[in-house]
């Protein structure tokens, strides 16, 4: 059995055209070799004589066709002169095959017969030449077809992952500032204040930044990472609401050794402190939980909510849409997602397939994060 990957090569690659070729030739001969034979009655050698004979002429016609007509008119959609010079080059193979026939087969056999044109005109026109020449023609055109079609689609293809890496990476570029900028406005009130809580608040920023400029540049990254994250944003909102805050966190499952895109759920708790707590009074509180069931990802979060918070959100709101586009992306149908009001509260609820990967011997790149001097 042949190799895939060898037939693959043979077909498409550029170094392997010449041998495409021979076999292709070597199929004709002999293919039409044993069909002539048959028709001078079973008589093979006769049939290679009569296949060799005709084969100059039958292997002009279909390259006239694949590297002339194809490419010059039929590719650039001039159908009318396509046409027109098919017919004149079919006919051109025909007068091709009858000379091969009159002045070459003939005197090999029999001998010709004295050329009238009622003769000429029904040699040239002979119903086994013009099968024999646009059968010949029909596979070397699809032969060239199927190499167009298939460059055309590895085209599209690339063009495409081109396009979403580009759609990705504009997405990725607009969720950062955002909780770059939200996450220095939270650090200021404790700097101003010189709280002795800001350096251990700035160390977490440290982290938060590490992770954003660097980590946050791979497709996708470990979920424990993205957990650790969570924590120290929260911890850095919670520093600003003090205790009119109350936030529940729950990480459980399977969570080890799980890989998703970097900032997917970031933006989703951005706008639960932004446009849910912070828009309200008095005392306000947010659960987020977060569990893992297999490859099963399933991500809650829960916050108080009032009516006047809901139109802020609808013009303001930090990054949803462009979450939501990622997920088309990245996870295509194995995710869904549901946000909305209910009973006064708001809920985001979002479930995706995740991928496992072995960290054992993988290297860890050398981050930069800020240290307390000594």
């Amino acid at each position: 059995m042949l190799d895939a990957s060898f037939l693959k090569k043979l077909i498409f690659k550029g170094s392997y055209t010449w041998v495409r070729h021979l076999l292709f030739w070597i199929i004709y001969l002999i293919v039409f070799s044993a069909w002539a034979g048959f028709d001078v009655v079973r008589n093979f050698r006769e049939g290679i004589e009569t296949t060799i004979v005709f084969m100059p002429a039958n292997l002009i016609y279909p390259y006239g066709i694949i590297y002339w007509l194809v490419p010059r008119f039929l590719i650039k959609e001039k159908y009318v002169k396509f046409c027109l010079m098919f017919g004149v080059w079919m006919l051109a193979g025909l007068v091709m095959n009858f000379l091969s026939r009159y002045y070459i087969l003939l005197p090999l056999r029999e001998g010709r017969p004295n050329l009238s044109f009622n003769y000429a005109y029904k040699e040239i026109f002979a119903f086994g030449s013009f099968v024999v020449m646009n059968t010949v023609g029909m596979f070397g055109g699809f032969i060239k077809f199927f190499k167009l079609w298939n460059a055309e689609l590895k085209q599209k293809q690339l063009a495409e992952k081109e396009k979403i890496n580009a759609e990705l990476e504009l997405l990725k570029a607009q969720l950062h500032p955002h909780f770059l900028f939200n996450t220095l406005n939270n650090l200021y009130s404790l700097v101003y204040e010189k709280s002795d809580r800001a350096p251990k608040m700035l160390m977490r920023l440290s982290g938060l930044l590490s992770y954003v400029l660097y980590e946050c540049k791979a497709d996708e990254v470990l979920l424990t990472k993205e957990i650790s994250i969570i924590k120290d944003y929260v911890a850095l909102e919670k520093e600003r609401y003090g205790e009119r805050l109350d936030v529940s966190l729950n990480f459980s499952g399977d969570i080890e050794d799980k890989m998703v895109a970097p900032m997917l759920f970031q933006p989703f708790i951005e706008n639960a402190f932004k446009h849910g707590t912070s828009e309200q009074l008095g005392k306000v509180w947010m659960s987020i939980d977060l569990s893992v069931k297999e490859n099963q990802l399933y991500f809650k979060i829960i916050n108080s909510w009032d009516n006047q918070a809901a139109a802020i959100l609808e013009k303001h709101g930090v990054g949803i849409e462009n979450v939501k586009k990622r997920l088309e992306l990245l996870y295509a149908d194995n995710f869904q997602l549901q946000n909305g009001v209910e009973d006064d509260v708001y809920i985001v609820s979002l479930s995706l397939e995740l991928k496992a990967v072995k960290t054992r011997g993988v290297a860890v790149p050398d981050i930069p994060v800020l240290k307390p001097a000594s």
